[in-house]
């Protein structure tokens, strides 16, 4: 009798990849309908990820390295984007490293089509509440399964306690932002977002490195693998949750968004293999890198019960106690739906009866349905899913964080 050997690990990957091959096959069972896949990743895919483990930001860090060393400062590298920004002469004296890294930021690169990424844009905010929602249950609580990124979340202290929500808020005001109308421009308060998360992950990043983060076990803190699947997890999984909860997309939307969200990759880092302008090329990757990241850990569970509990604190201005339980139990029951009741139980969670997605589901049809055949129906929704998500953000936050457009 013979038995099928396990797939040979990529010379150099770290310890956490495919470190729970069967949980890896389980856990992205779910995606597999709806991606471009027949198996699980090639050898060569394979290669690709755990290369990916071990690669940051070289453009980033470079800048970092420069402050470091006296030849530019924090200050002197936000007025070189300024004047990139303004078509103005970049400012004398600047090292290369900051020059390099101003062209990636700010120059368009030959595939953007920008009334393309318009249109992603309000795609997005068509999406409304239930868009943000997805955000919340999925793609960021789902994003806690595996413990690819919770130790560099949890590190950080602030996705834990009582400034949840405002961190997670933080996170739906740069989503705002960049939906906006010319939000994701550079020179826009979502792109200027975008920079900053992107130097802020090469700080962190070095920081972690400089405590003694061990690379050989977990790859880099911040690497070019969790950072594509957090891109795809804000546009091809946004496109595939608000899709099961009722909102239909044609394909030229679906294009739209990924095109969108092709190019905030690209201003955060992104490597451009790991960026799709359709969405079942993404979730392939999404499913390849699901299929190879590490079982849920203790801190999946501290950031899942975090993040759910969060929810419990939003400022509603009348019967506030009332709404904050109706508005956990809605999003239990979203995440449970979205997740299936096997993520819940893996973020220490029990599993609830999906009702929410039950009522939100026929009315997201009837009027998604008519937004596909109706302009006056599309412009309508988008004009309230801005209004709504802007009010959303403030009561998560308790007023503490305002949308950034």
């Amino acid at each position: 009798m013979t038995t099928d050997a396990a797939p040979a690990r990529p010379l150099g990957a770290p310890d956490r990849f495919a470190a729970d091959e069967r949980w890896g096959a389980r856990a992205a069972l779910l995606l597999r309908p709806f991606a471009d896949v027949r198996s699980g990743p090639t050898p060569t895919e394979r290669a690709r990820i755990a290369e990916a483990l071990g690669s940051g930001d070289p453009v980033a860090d470079a800048v970092l390295e420069s402050i470091s060393r006296g030849d530019t400062t924090m200050a002197r590298v936000r007025a070189a984007l300024d004047a990139a920004v303004s078509g103005e002469a970049a400012p004398e004296g600047e090292p290369d490293e900051v020059a390099v890294f101003v062209r990636a930021v700010t120059e368009f690169p030959d595939w953007l089509d920008p009334e393309l990424a318009d249109r992603g844009a309000r795609v997005c905010l068509r999406a409304g509440l239930t868009g943000q929602d997805v955000l919340g249950d999925l793609a960021l609580l789902g994003g806690y399964r595996p413990a690819a990124t919770t130790e560099v979340l949890a590190s950080t202290g602030r996705l834990t306690g009582e400034g949840t929500a405002e961190r997670v808020a933080e996170t739906m005001a740069w989503w705002h932002a960049v939906a906006a109308p010319d939000g994701w421009r550079p020179g826009s308060p979502g792109w200027e977002t975008t920079v900053h998360v992107r130097l802020m992950h090469a700080r962190v990043n070095r920081a972690m490195l400089d405590k003694g983060w061990d690379v050989a076990a977990k790859g880099q803190p911040i690497n070019q693998a969790d950072m594509a699947a957090t891109n795809g997890l804000f546009s091809a999984t946004f496109l595939l949750g608000t899709l099961v909860l009722g909102i239909p997309h044609t394909p030229s939307d679906a294009r739209a968004v990924m095109h969108l969200w092709r190019w905030v990759g690209w201003v955060m880092g992104v490597d451009e293999d790991f960026l799709h302008d359709t969405p079942r090329r993404t979730l392939r990757d999404m499913y390849h890198l699901l299929r190879t990241s590490p079982p849920p850990d203790q801190n999946s569970v501290i950031l899942g019960r975090a993040l759910l509990d969060s929810y419990g604190h939003t400022d509603f201005p009348h019967l506030p106690t009332l709404r904050r339980r109706l508005d956990v139990a809605r999003h239990r029951a979203t995440a449970t739906y979205l997740n299936g009741p096997a993520g819940m139980r893996e973020l220490g969670q029990r599993p609830a009866v999906p009702w929410y997605p039950v009522l939100l589901i026929p009315a997201n049809l009837a009027a998604h349905g008519a937004a596909l055949v109706s302009p006056k129906v599309r412009h309508a929704l988008e004009r309230r899913g801005y209004r709504r998500i802007r009010r959303q953000i403030t009561r998560y936050s308790r007023g503490a964080v305002s949308p950034l457009d």
